[in-house]
């Protein structure tokens, strides 16, 4: 709206209200995934989001896309029940540390909102740090060939995950990983393509902050395909000390840090 007035060449006439902005039809909601704060929050901010608009799909990163009929299933025959729709989805407990994310899965259902998986499974993934574009699914190798991608995007994918294995990620890897992380990024933007397709209204995305970012995740593919910037919101929920890379997010929502052992002791040991 600022830069529509400074490209005007009349000042607005007082008493006129500028057009309010569309809601957004993609929403992604970021998290740190061990901060309960964040997700008892974004949980509150999904049940808004499907009152608003009924007809939400909300697209979780916690299971893979090859489980939506089995969670279907499970809402038909136990609906509202949130141990068995996780169960039906193969969510790793264990890794994802449940039942931190119980609150978002019960405000999808309690809210009456359909849900699916974004994720690829693990093997898969596996598969393409090892032997990279053969081992893609097809739909997303397509949708990632549609996706410009530049050398300061790749470098910025290679800091991450460097970064996040505490400098000690081998060198001969990192193309793997970063092939890996792609993957993931383009099968949750096609999930929530085809939650669309489907009749949904909105799409919300449950993910870590990593693959909500507009510069390399996400979002990049979800534009490739067609979809207007000004149709996705991308919310980071950091902690008071986290950082945030300019024109990453839309908005940032913040919780109070947790004590955690250092993360890179298990590399140092």
């Amino acid at each position: 709206m600022l830069l529509a007035a400074c490209g005007s060449s009349q000042a607005p006439q007082a008493g006129l209200r500028a057009e309010p902005r569309p809601e957004p039809e993609f929403v992604l909601l970021g998290e740190v995934h061990d901060n309960p704060d964040h997700h008892r929050a974004r949980a509150e901010q999904l049940r808004q989001l499907i009152a608003q608009e009924p007809r939400t799909v909300v697209v979780f990163e916690q299971f893979s896309r090859g489980q939506d009929a089995a969670v279907a299933q499970s809402r038909k025959e136990r609906p509202g029940d949130v141990d068995a729709l996780i169960d039906a989805a193969k969510f790793d407990r264990k890794n994802w540390r449940w039942p931190l994310h119980r609150p978002l899965f019960e405000a999808a259902l309690q809210s009456g909102a359909e849900v699916r998986g974004g994720n690829l499974d693990r093997d898969q993934v596996r598969r393409i740090v090892r032997e990279g574009d053969a081992a893609w699914p097809a739909d997303l190798l397509t949708l990632r060939d549609r996706t410009a991608w530049v050398s300061a995007q790749q470098d910025t994918l290679r800091k991450d995950i460097q970064d996040g294995h505490c400098g000690a990620m081998p060198e001969a890897m990192l193309p793997g990983m970063v092939q890996a992380q792609r993957a993931r990024d383009a099968a949750m933007a096609q999930a929530m393509l085809d939650a669309r397709k489907s009749g949904a209204k909105r799409v919300v995305l449950i993910a870590g902050n990593g693959h909500v970012r507009r510069d390399v995740a996400v979002p990049v593919y979800l534009q490739a395909a067609g979809v207007a910037g000004s149709d996705i919101e991308a919310i980071a929920y950091l902690e008071t000390d986290g950082v945030a890379s300019e024109g990453s997010y839309d908005r940032v929502e913040r919780a109070p840090a947790l004590q955690r052992e250092d993360p890179c002791a298990q590399f140092r040991r």
